[in-house]
């Protein structure tokens, strides 16, 4: 139950955050039975699952409407979404970091998609701080966090927020306090 309050709660923070509409594009990745996504859709936001298992993506399109595609998402995803035509306002990418077998291109597709003011969120445990090789991956890739939000439970996620390099999303004041700890790498 909590999870599905969770999902139309982040659904509808996320849309008003970033004055999403039917112009804009939300893309989940490990986007699974398309459940977070369909509080989007019924918002009249256009979204886009992208989900590794075939079975689960069929769910998605089949019970809940949600367009999906199917295997990893990277730079060549990316690239094919972009020739589409399609830009993201927001990507989304839950608890998905830790299991990406290639960060690095993971991140490069997300850079490549985001629109010049596009956002994308990540969820990691709560007892993982931002890692350096993260930080750096990020940066690598034309990305940067511009905030963080904290678990709004024991057992919550901890939310980055990141942008492209050259957007003007102004960075919050927890992103400063968190990366000037002690790093631990939520990776491995």
């Amino acid at each position: 139950m909590f999870e599905a309050v969770h999902a139309k709660r982040y659904a509808e923070r996320m849309t008003a955050y970033l004055g999403l509409g039917v112009q804009s594009h939300v893309i989940e990745v490990a986007s699974d039975d398309g459940s977070l996504l369909q509080h989007f859709s019924r918002l009249g936001i256009p979204v886009i699952g992208i989900e590794p298992d075939h079975t689960a993506a069929v769910r998605a399109m089949k019970v809940r409407g949600i367009p999906t595609l199917t295997g990893s998402f990277g730079r060549d995803m990316a690239l094919r979404l972009a020739a589409e035509g399609i830009d993201a306002d927001l990507i989304v990418a839950n608890n998905a970091l830790p299991h990406m077998p290639d960060l690095e291109d993971f991140l490069g597709g997300v850079a490549l998609l985001l629109n010049p003011e596009g956002v994308a969120t990540f969820e990691i445990a709560p007892t993982s701080d931002l890692s350096r090789r993260l930080a750096e991956e990020l940066t690598a890739n034309g990305l940067r966090v511009f905030d963080i939000e904290p678990p709004s439970m024991p057992q919550g996620s901890l939310q980055l927020f990141a942008c492209r390099w050259d957007s003007a999303w102004q960075c919050g004041p927890l992103v400063a306090r968190t990366l000037a700890r002690p790093f631990t790498d939520p990776l491995h």
